[in-house]
């Protein structure tokens, strides 16, 4: 028994030296962290002071006394509002509601720990370690007063983004063993009631009414319930003290953040119930209190008086301190929004503001006070604006029934970049946004600073004279297409770059900034000055029109604009001159810099295409509203619209002066069908010629834009701003324009050039060599990007450029020649249009599918020529003016291998084909009549077609003959003077292919006294005659009762008394003619 009970034993004594040296090794271990952790206390405290009563004391009270700020001649604006809403109050000032609220939500333990709460710490430890989503801290007050008084260094540290990794954990772990260590300390040295006094004067409680930072449970009472803190009831006490938790999230004037607040404040309520601070009726109570209804209305004091200068002044103070100190830690405050640098940024903001509301601090600001008060009393001024818009649904679905159109304007003088000026708004009651300052889509007035100065910087645009293309496009927008259009939903083709901005087209904006590159762009837009930018903006294609993500402000656009007057100098804007503390030290002095971020080249010519906006551009009418006031000066500026018209800017400038100005809706969604009555357009000239009465000084009349040394003038093609070439010159398009000196074209142009052309089906193709010359159209055309029309085009613009026929196309024709030759044309017919002369052709176009087009033959006394040719996309028809009436026609049909066809059959517009080479008909209408003195013929003159050149009249004694000329006249009269009474008288025409037949001849007839035949009927006088007899005869002379026609025009034969002739002109006769001849030798006793 006693070995089995042996055996038994000897595994439990065989265990003990293990676990005893488990037990020494967890001991070990124990002591090693502890000096682990012990050692790193020691060198966090090895380099820390121990903090008297007086180093605490003086480092957790607030600073509350006023700050000051004055016009740039030192007149007194006012007080900021710092001292009044940042008032130290003892314990017993503060209501007791205030102190039980604070303690039962924020640090139930406040009275009986340390100053550190071991539980709380532990669980914070606990959930660092385990990564827990929910992290509910471990600060108690006192920890929470120590992190923001004596460790603010080392927690703006945390917070600058600079230290990261295991470097940032031990950092945090170094500021929170300090944090604790000192709330040991400050509650060694302090009472309960004094951390606790000095906590609730120092904490922040957001924003008042009027947007004033309320720092410390006086300024919350006051600047919330206009009541002082120790009045404050349980229900304010309670909401007040809820909303330390993020003061933003739960301000009482939005809708949204009061009902967050309410929350909040119930929280609150309910855990004071828990700790039987108040009773459940009181809670009740509490809960039934209306806070909106006992919520204060704004004061008055310099702050509500001029509320946006006032908010201006502070914003601007703060961040010239917050730069500073960004600089002094070796950070260009240019960066401050990398991430790396915003909480930083954020922390030295916050904190400078508080500094400006509460240091004591006089600063000199640049506002001009005569400017400022003439630019608030046109705001305020009903009749620079429209009174009346239409009530709309805004983009956040809200339904703004009463707007009020929007201002906001800034003045900047371009020599210093000092802000002389600005409009906030129209009434701070109705819209606390300071719209001077607070981005908004600048539509086109973004085309000078993302578009046309980049281009031109970067030679992508070569002169302001060169062309652009104002054609459609389509842009890629989240894999669907977006077609970009003009403000007038029309397209304008190619136009000089000067004219697209003086027009504000869009198209052009757009290509010429995706032609530089989008990043670049938006990078030049950050150097002139646009801070709203953001990197997404580098991938909007429309950036150029005011497609940005956040927009620009007022004061931003108009520091970019005074670029250009500044030589493509940055002058900084500022409104900050100087600021000192109360003992009159300066602790910032605003230095002027000037950087580099465009040539004076560019700056040069971009004065000059905003000058052409004023001119003959959107800003005309401005330009003629400052001269009728005050004359012509120098004076550039653009437009800008967003989209319906929401958003409408007009920022221009003097060699002096910089003037930007917004106007809009403070609520999005308002939309237009066009410019309302009043906007920035119409109010720019009433601000600046405000300007120029009160402070003349500050643009003098005679001042110019400056000059650039290495602005050339050269002759070039203006499509493409390269050297000229013979191309360019037919075209038209050479001229002397102005270059920056640095992209001087070197090399002849390649964009214009000669073409052969033929069109397919409505479209242009490039002609086959084979096609003959005079079916092609040969033209001088522009290479340019293709023409893209939307798959769904936009509703009422209209996608016809008026130049398409410039485009030179990019394919041959596509047409296939057929193995045979075309055939003959078919239906072929002639008219003739006697009141125009003109002989019009028609035809059947050809069956084959490889027909280039027809060529036209007109065959005339003089052979066959080829008169015209017509494509095949033409109507099949020809047209000429008759020049000859001997003509027959037929067509051809060619194809584009410049193969003929058979000709088609012969038509004539005068009946049917017939040989045309003979001469004319015999005259027609002969008439004979006796004369006092001899004989007078008159007949119908022939066909004007025959084209009769002269008449020969014929005499014989007996009808059969034989006849003689007598006599030749080139119009259809003719006068005999002889005494014969009998013989017969016959008339031929004759034209340039000889002479016809004679007529029928005709015997005079005896006078009986009639009066003398009619005049002639000369060429001219009539188109033609009839065939046969005319004026009623049979041809075989007058009726019987006819008289001899009087001559009034034809040509007479005159007799002398010798009986010789004294005029013989062509139609008359001597007395010695073969018929006289006759007749005295058979009557010889006649003379």
């Amino acid at each position: 028994m006693a070995a089995e009970r042996s055996k038994k034993k000897t595994p439990a004594g065989s265990l003990m030296p293990a676990l005893r040296l488990l037990l020494l090794a967890f001991v070990g271990l124990a002591f090693l962290a502890a000096g682990t952790v012990l050692g790193f206390i020691a060198s966090v405290l090895k380099d820390q002071r121990v903090l008297s009563y007086d180093d605490i004391k003086q480092a957790i009270a607030p600073e509350a006394f006023s700050s000051f700020a004055y016009y740039r001649d030192g007149t007194l604006i006012g007080r900021l509002p710092g001292a009044e809403y940042l008032q130290y109050v003892t314990l017993d000032q503060i209501s007791p509601y205030v102190i039980q609220a604070l303690i039962s939500t924020e640090d139930k333990g406040f009275y009986r720990h340390p100053g550190v709460s071991l539980r709380g710490t532990m669980r914070a430890i606990l959930q660092q370690i385990t990564g827990s989503d929910v992290q509910t801290g471990g600060s108690t007050l006192t920890q929470q007063l120590v992190k923001q008084t004596l460790l603010e260094d080392l927690y703006r540290e945390e917070l600058s983004g600079k230290v990261k990794g295991d470097a940032l954990k031990r950092l945090k772990y170094r500021r929170k063993l300090n944090e604790i260590l000192l709330a040991l300390r400050v509650e060694r040295v302090l009472t309960k009631d004094q951390i606790l006094e000095a906590y609730l004067n120092r904490v922040y409680f957001g924003k008042s009414k009027d947007g004033t930072n309320l720092y410390g449970i006086q300024a919350a009472a006051k600047g919330y319930f206009g009541i002082d803190a120790k009045d404050l009831n349980l229900a304010q006490a309670a909401y007040l003290v809820g909303m330390l938790q993020g003061p933003a999230k739960y301000l009482p004037y939005n809708d949204e953040t009061y009902r967050d607040g309410l929350e909040r404040m119930k929280l609150v309520l309910g855990e004071m119930e828990k700790d039987g601070k108040i009773t459940p009726a009181e809670r009740e109570t509490a809960l039934a209190f209306d806070i909106r209804a006992h919520l204060v209305q704004r004061s008055d004091t310099a702050y509500a008086r001029s509320p946006y200068l006032l908010y201006a002044i502070i914003d601007a103070a703060a961040e010239a301190l917050a730069e500073d100190d960004l600089r002094a830690q070796g950070i260009d405050p240019d960066r401050r929004d990398d991430p790396d640098v915003r909480p930083l940024w954020e922390e030295l903001l916050e904190k400078r503001e508080r500094d400006v509301l509460t240091k004591g601090y006089h600063i000199t600001t640049t506002i001009d006070k005569t400017l400022f008060d003439a630019f608030e009393a046109i705001a305020r001024d009903d009749n620079n604006f429209w009174t009346n818009p239409p009530a709309y649904t805004a983009a956040n679905g809200k339904r703004v029934d009463h707007p009020v159109q929007q201002v906001g304007a800034v003045l900047i003088d371009n020599r210093t970049g000092a802000i002389l000026a600005f409009i906030g708004g129209r009434d701070f009651k109705k819209s606390k946004i300071n719209f001077a300052f607070e981005p908004r889509s600048p539509g086109s007035a973004a085309k000078p600073v993302l578009a046309y100065a980049p281009a031109l910087e970067e030679g992508v645009l070569l002169s302001p004279d060169v062309f652009v293309d104002d054609a459609p496009i389509v842009l890629a927008d989240g894999g669907k297409e977006f077609a970009p259009a003009n403000y007038d939903r029309r397209f304008h083709g190619l136009v000089p770059a000067r004219q697209a901005l003086a027009q504000s087209y869009n198209i052009p904006a757009i290509k010429l900034s995706l032609a530089v590159g989008l990043p670049k762009v938006i990078d030049y837009g950050r150097r002139m000055g646009l801070q709203h930018l953001v990197p997404g903006d580098e991938h909007s294609a429309t950036a150029a029109i005011g497609g940005l993500a956040h927009g620009t402000s007022v004061a931003e656009l108009t520091q970019a604009y005074s670029v250009f007057p500044n030589g493509g100098k940055l002058i900084p804007s500022y409104m900050i001159e100087r600021i000192a503390d109360g003992q009159g030290r300066t602790i910032y002095q605003h230095e002027r810099r000037e950087i580099p971020v465009l040539s004076e080249e560019t700056a040069y010519l971009m004065n000059d295409m905003l000058r052409s906006v004023m001119t003959s551009g959107t800003g005309a009418s401005i330009r003629l509203a400052m001269e009728r006031a005050h004359g012509r000066r120098a004076l550039a500026g653009k437009t800008g619209t967003s989209d319906n018209y929401e958003d409408i800017w007009f920022v221009g400038y003097t060699p002096t002066l910089t003037l930007g100005v917004w106007t809009g809706f403070e609520v999005k969604g308002m939309k237009l069908g066009g410019y309302p009555p009043k906007n920035a357009r119409t109010l720019w000239p009433i601000l600046m010629n405000k300007v120029l009465e009160l402070k003349p000084e500050l643009s003098p009349k005679d001042a110019a834009f400056p000059k650039a040394k290495e602005i050339v003038q050269m002759s070039a093609c203006v499509v493409s701003g390269k050297l000229p070439t013979d191309a360019c010159r037919e075209g038209g398009w050479v001229k002397t324009i102005a270059f920056n000196k640095k992209y001087l074209p070197t090399v002849p142009d390649d964009r214009v050039q000669k073409a052969r052309i033929v069109v397919v089906n409505g479209k242009n193709y490039i002609a086959l060599d084979s096609t003959p010359d005079d079916l092609v159209l040969k033209k001088v055309l522009i290479k340019r990007d293709p023409i893209r029309i939307p798959k769904n085009p936009r509703p009422g613009v209209s996608y016809t450029v008026p130049d398409a026929d410039l485009t030179l196309p990019t394919e041959l024709d596509p047409r296939k020649l057929l193995p045979d030759p075309p055939s003959a044309p078919k239906g072929l017919t002639a008219s003739y249009d006697d009141a125009t002369r003109t002989v019009t052709l028609s035809w059947q176009p050809n069956p084959e599918g490889d027909i280039a087009g027809y060529r036209i033959y007109r065959r005339t006394l003089t052979g066959m020529e080829h008169v015209g040719s017509v494509m095949s996309h033409l109507p099949t028809t020809f047209s000429e003016s008759l020049g000859d009436p001997f003509v027959v026609y037929t067509v051809t049909a060619v194809d584009i291998g410049g193969r003929e066809s058979p000709p088609a059959q012969d038509v004539s517009p005068f009946g049917a084909p017939a040989d045309v080479r003979k001469a004319p008909s015999p005259p027609k209408g002969l008439k004979a009549v006796r004369t006092d003195t001899g004989v007078v013929l008159t007949w119908d003159p022939n066909p004007e077609r025959e084209r009769v050149e002269r008449y020969h009249i014929y005499y014989a004694p007996d009808k059969e003959g034989p006849f003689e000329r007598i006599g030749t006249t080139d119009t259809p009269y003719f006068e005999v003077l002889t005494f014969a009474d009998d013989g017969y008288y016959a008339v031929s025409a004759e034209n340039a292919l000889g002479e016809s037949d004679r007529s029928i001849a005709v015997q005079p007839k005896p006078k009986n006294g009639q009066a003398p035949p009619p005049s002639p009927v000369l060429p001219g006088d009539q188109n033609g005659a009839g065939e046969g007899g005319g004026n009623g005869t049979d041809g075989t002379g007058a009726p019987a009762n006819e008289s001899p026609p009087k001559n009034d025009k034809g040509p007479t034969g005159l007799i002398s008394p010798d009986g010789g002739v004294t005029a013989s002109p062509v139609g008359s006769v001597p007395l010695s003619t073969p018929m006289d001849k006759k007749k005295k030798k058979e009557s010889p006793d006649r003379p």
